[in-house]
Formats: structure tokens, C-alpha cells, sequence
């Protein structure tokens, strides 16, 4: 009799310890999974899941996968997840806290409402936000008002609730930076001053030179000159410009951002503007420089008569 219960004692010990080892082992080994990522719906059952986890499992693996979702109880959050190389035990333990993927969206200063849409659209995001609609337009347009950054979200997030953040936090910026404005800087409104940013972001070839262009851009605003800046033309002709500037396009009244032909700021900023190109457009003051050119060593050559600008561009553009 004690020979016997030896015996059952002992066979149960083999299968039990015969089942746990491989049991444990299948559970802690690191998996490579058909796909890096794995997009969890709401409404699938944790076991669903664990078979994206781990594809093509046996009979054998689907009833290890089975007994520890039977001793390992809790509801897996749905989201996109990156289960590569990860084991079914800590696999488990990210779908349990929601440990889902974290995208960036990166808004580049000299972006406009079209290029930021494009990107939104190629994104994981909802694009419930077309052309920066949903920004606030206190100052009374949509366009430029998101401060470049970078921004994180989760797939399926609304591309609202990150610009509505980035307007807001560009109006807390300018509105700082306005309170140290010069009065000897004819900009009159905080709306001014972001369009002239947008137009200084497009024009400058570095951080260093933006005071200066500033300075040219203010000059001219205060003597009544046109600002006669190419990249508010290409604004107006968006989205479809063709990449040229022609004799009509300068000539062309129609276009409200033609600075050829009105003489005053355009009615809206061109594009995102950086922080140093905000405090460039408040901060500065008009200076001695009327004219600049792009000396094609990524800056500009600046001349205080039309004379010396002539000669400036054959140097750096007729060449």
C-alpha cells in the first residue's frame, strides 16, 4: 500500500514538474511575434490578444496561454502596442497598464496650415482639424497660430486636442514677449507682429541674421515702403503653386499677400513662426537697411540704398 502511494506520489511529481518547466519556459521565453506592432480593438478577449502576441501557437501553447489567463485574471486596455521580443508574461503586463505606443508630431517652424495638414494626414492621428480650423483665432486667422514643437500623442488621438494645446501656448508666448516691446517699434498689434514673423521665418537663413531682416521689414513699414517679400506671394498662390514666380505673379493685385503691390503687411501670417522669429518681429527696431540679398552662403548681403543693392545682386544672383 505505502509502495503504491509512493509510486502515485512520485508520477505526480514527474507530471507536474514534467508540465511546469515547459509551462514556465513558454511563458518568460522572448518572442518574435509576425508583426513589431499589434493593434488591440475594444471588445477583444484577452485571449484573442495573447494570439497576436504569439501567432501560430500549437495545441499544446494554446493551452499554457489558457491556464495562465485563468490564473492571471485582468482586462487588457485596447491601443497600439510594440510586443517585439517581448515574452507572453511581459507582454501581459503592458497590455494590463496600457503601455501603448507614444507617436511625435513635429512642427517645424516655416510650416503653413497646408504642409501641417499633409503631415496630420500621413499621421496616426484623426485630422479633425483641417488647415488649423479648430486654433484659437483670437487674432483673427487660423494660419501660424501653433508654436513649433514637438508634440506626442497615441494613435487615434484627435489632431485637435494637441493643436488647440500648440495655439495656446503660442499666445502665452507672444503675449509675454509683446509686454518687453520697444516703442520705438512701429508694430502696432500682437497681430502684426506674427504676420511679420511669418514673413521674416520664410526669409532668413539663420537665427543670427533675424534682428537684422526685422530691422529691414520695420524700416520699410515706417518710411511706407513695400515689403516686397517673395514668400507672401508663393503664400497667396497656395496650394497650387508651381514652384515659379513670373512677371503676372508680381504684377497681380488679386493676390491679397502680393507685398509688390500693397503696402502694408499681408492679412494673415505665411506660415509657423520659431520663438526667435516672434521676438525678432517685436523685439527689434528699424534700422539703416532698406534692402538685402541672398549671398549664397546661407545669409544675406544688407545695403542702405537701391544703388548698392543693385550691385549686390549682380555679385550674388547674376552670376
Amino acid at each position: 500500500m505505502k509502495l503504491r502511494l509512493f509510486q502515485l506520489l512520485l508520477l505526480t511529481f514527474i507530471v507536474t514538474f514534467g508540465f511546469i518547466g515547459p509551462y514556465n519556459s513558454f511563458l518568460n521565453i522572448q518572442l518574435n511575434p509576425a508583426s513589431q506592432i499589434i493593434n488591440i480593438e475594444k471588445g477583444s478577449s484577452n485571449l484573442q490578444i495573447l494570439k497576436q502576441v504569439k501567432s501560430n501557437l500549437n495545441s499544446l501553447e494554446l493551452l499554457y496561454i489558457k491556464l495562465f489567463l485563468f490564473l492571471n485574471n485582468g482586462a487588457y486596455q485596447s491601443g497600439e502596442y510594440e510586443v517585439q521580443d517581448k515574452s507572453i508574461i511581459s507582454a501581459h503586463n503592458q497590455l494590463l497598464v496600457g503601455d501603448t505606443i507614444t507617436h511625435e508630431l513635429l512642427i517645424i517652424p516655416g510650416m503653413n496650415k497646408f504642409d501641417i495638414t499633409k503631415m496630420i494626414d500621413e499621421s496616426y492621428l484623426i485630422n479633425d482639424c483641417i488647415n488649423l480650423t479648430c486654433t484659437n483665432n483670437l487674432y483673427g486667422f487660423s494660419e501660424g497660430m501653433v508654436l513649433p514643437d514637438t508634440y506626442f500623442y497615441k494613435k487615434d488621438m484627435k489632431a485637435s486636442t494637441l493643436l488647440k494645446l500648440s495655439s495656446d501656448n503660442l499666445i502665452k508666448f507672444v503675449e509675454s514677449v509683446w509686454l518687453k516691446k520697444s516703442n520705438t517699434n512701429p508694430i502696432s498689434s500682437i497681430k502684426d507682429s506674427l504676420i511679420l514673423a511669418s514673413i521674416i521665418e520664410k526669409e532668413a537663413g539663420n537665427d543670427s541674421e533675424k534682428k537684422q531682416i526685422a530691422s529691414v521689414f520695420l524700416k520699410r513699414l515706417e518710411v511706407g515702403m513695400k515689403l516686397q517679400a517673395d514668400p507672401t506671394i508663393i503664400y497667396g498662390l497656395m496650394p497650387n503653386f508651381n514652384g515659379d514666380i513670373t512677371r503676372s505673379n508680381l504684377k497681380d493685385k488679386n493676390n491679397l499677400y502680393n507685398t509688390y503691390t500693397i503696402k502694408s503687411l499681408p492679412p494673415s501670417p505665411i506660415s509657423v513662426s520659431s520663438k526667435t522669429s516672434i521676438e525678432a518681429a517685436i523685439l527689434s527696431e528699424s534700422g539703416d537697411y532698406l534692402y538685402f540679398v541672398a549671398n549664397k552662403k546661407g545669409s544675406h548681403y544688407f545695403s542702405k540704398t537701391y544703388k548698392e543693392h543693385l550691385e549686390a545682386v549682380k555679385l550674388y544672383q547674376l552670376k
